[in-house]
């Protein structure tokens, strides 16, 4: 890209009006570099020795390039990552349908192999990114606009609440919003279970699996490639967040498209999963309401089937009608469907239960951030159960999430971005396990109504036997049927968008042939893992490709750090 003499970007596609700290400094910087003597870079090379420097040359290098050429690269970082990960994605169908038996047998191997060897890995992670995150909420980086300085948020608060938080939990709050709380209460891993005190801690580890942990993980991917893609000119791939650690331009290829390739299989394999975990309860659902069989391989492919028709019509409408019209749909359908049982039920213990789950939550919060008891090792167990699931599925979950959450928080501040992902979500989905969990021990514990046995025996209708105990069960367990379709659909939506954005140049409009062709390849995986070796298989499989992306979350994090420090080292200076 030429420039004046002045150091003047002149390019207008570049010129989006940066934060003037950022370019006083960047400007600085490039008269002390002295851009004009034609060895300067190779002069320069050799003072620069510290990682931190390279960083800043290789940021500085990226500000002069044209769009163009930027664009040229990423299309080749894309290159062939569209059939490398049809492929492996085929290869895992092949190998699920000819294990048979045997997948059920491999994926409890996987799962084992990642609770012995892994799980202060990824307990060290999630953590450290939530602290990560907090620093950059609290510090002078907060106040960073994700898009132009003036620009104000493209959608409203409520509608962008709605769509992160379909897009990131809606199955799973409906799955085990009150399986969980009385599993924990039931087999306690630290209290004598059935207790008082095994209660209370029920309701800590269900937040603590679905609060801020979670989202931090999410937010960490949301941040980096918002930043990137709205400050920085970059397309909604996740290897455009990552800095170029490397002179070498083949490889910061390689690495890049590797990143992207890793990302890709970490979305379809965890969407996968929560796409077969919502049609098996909406299975048991169908069999538990209208006594209608469909817990089999034709049931599975029909209830798939009609979510992918649903979802390719959804799809056709875009962004801002289609699923952010579902998303409002069933945030409202979720908070009356919340609201009915916080009333019916036993209301005033459900308020006690989440107002007590708030304080007994921040109180365990700090040790249940490093907490692996390698002394017990049936605790150990229950943590690959449970704990280590929920870690690696959020993990794998992150790249679709944090490019869906990116591509809707345009115009929000660094730290609102933050904020709301961490705050709100984590205090909903602490109060829904309040109120369906709250009401079930309640029942189970108080009332001397034995429903626990029959949940943890069977934990996908779990809900549905909670509201067996509460006033109109028939309508509610039909609104919570038709909540979860509706989720799901929201769901591969989302995902599918995200997939076609990844595989097509980051492309903000992806077209409908790719979107259909990812939809149908989700719905066939999760058909085929469900099938073959259930929800153990469906999990193995996130365990599998959530490992290798928990490496490229820590890069998009030490990326970040290193940019917005070098946009705010002027104003400290």
């Amino acid at each position: 890209m030429k420039e004046k003499e002045t150091n003047e970007i002149v390019n207008p596609e570049v010129q989006l009006e940066i934060d003037s700290m950022v370019e006083e400094y960047e400007i600085e910087l490039r008269k002390e570099l002295d851009l004009s003597k034609a060895n300067s870079y190779k002069e320069i090379e050799k003072k620069k020795r510290t990682f931190k420097a390279r960083v800043i040359e290789n940021e500085l290098e990226d500000i002069r390039r044209d769009v163009k050429e930027i664009r040229d690269e990423e299309k080749s970082i894309i290159g062939i990552n569209f059939w490398i990960s049809l492929f492996v994605t085929v290869l895992v169908m092949i190998f699920a349908f000819s294990a048979g038996e045997d997948l059920a047998d491999f994926a409890q191997w996987i799962a084992g192999f990642v609770t012995k060897y892994l799980n202060w890995f990824y307990v060290l992670v999630a953590s450290g990114f939530l602290i990560f995150l907090l620093f950059l909420a609290s510090g002078r980086f907060g106040s960073v606009v994700l898009g132009h300085p003036d620009e104000r948020p493209e959608f409203s608060n409520f509608s962008w609440y709605s769509m992160l938080f379909s897009a990131g939990m809606g199955v799973g709050i409906l799955f085990y919003g009150s399986a969980e709380p009385m599993s924990h209460f039931l087999n306690s891993p630290v209290d004598p279970s059935g207790s008082a005190a095994a209660a209370t801690s029920a309701m800590t580890y269900s937040a603590f699996h679905w609060g801020l942990h979670a989202w931090g993980i999410y937010t960490v991917c949301a941040v980096g490639i918002a930043y990137y893609g709205f400050r920085k000119r970059k397309r909604y791939l996740v290897s455009s967040s990552i800095l170029n650690f490397t002179s070498n331009k083949k490889l910061q290829t390689v690495v890049k498209s590797t990143t992207d390739l890793i990302s890709i299989l970490a979305v379809i394999f965890g969407v996968s999963t929560s796409l077969g975990v919502g049609v098996l309860q909406i299975s048991k659902g169908l069999n538990h309401v209208f006594d209608m069989e469909t817990s089999n391989f034709m049931g599975y492919a029909v209830i798939i089937s009609i979510i992918t028709l649903v979802f390719i019509i959804s799809s056709s409408t875009g962004l801002k009608k289609g699923i952010r019209i579902l998303s409002n749909l069933n945030m409202i359908i979720a908070i009356l469907l919340l609201l009915f049982v916080f009333i019916v039920g036993n209301t005033l213990f459900d308020l006690k239960v989440f107002v007590n789950s708030i304080g007994q939550y921040l109180q365990e919060l700090p040790a249940l951030s490093f907490r692996l008891n390698p002394y017990d090792a049936n605790y150990e167990n229950w943590m690959g159960d449970w704990t280590l699931s929920y870690f690696t599925w959020w993990i794998a979950w992150a790249p679709f999430v944090g490019i869906f959450i990116a591509r809707i928080s345009k115009g929000r501040t660094v730290r609102e971005l933050i904020v709301g992902c961490l705050l709100v979500p984590a205090i909903f989905s602490l109060f829904w396990f309040s109120v369906f969990g709250g009401t079930a021990i309640h029942l189970e514990m108080i009332d001397k109504i034995p429903i626990g046995g029959a949940m943890l025996k069977e934990i996908s209708v779990g809900t549905f036997l909670l509201f067996e105990q509460l006033p109109l069960s028939s309508v509610t367990s039909v609104t919570a049927l038709f909540l979860l379709f509706t989720f799901l659909v929201t769901s591969a939506d989302s995902a599918t968008f995200v997939i076609s954005m990844m595989t097509s140049e980051g492309d903000l409009d992806p077209t409908m042939r790719m979107k259909i062709t990812w939809g149908i390849v989700l719905g066939v995986l999760s058909l085929v893992l469900l099938a073959g070796g259930g929800i153990k298989a469906l999990q193995a499989a996130t365990l599998i490709f959530a490992f290798p992306f928990s490496f490229v979350l820590i890069m998009i994090a030490r990326s970040l750090y290193f940019r917005l420090s070098i946009q705010v080292k002027k104003k400290r200076s």
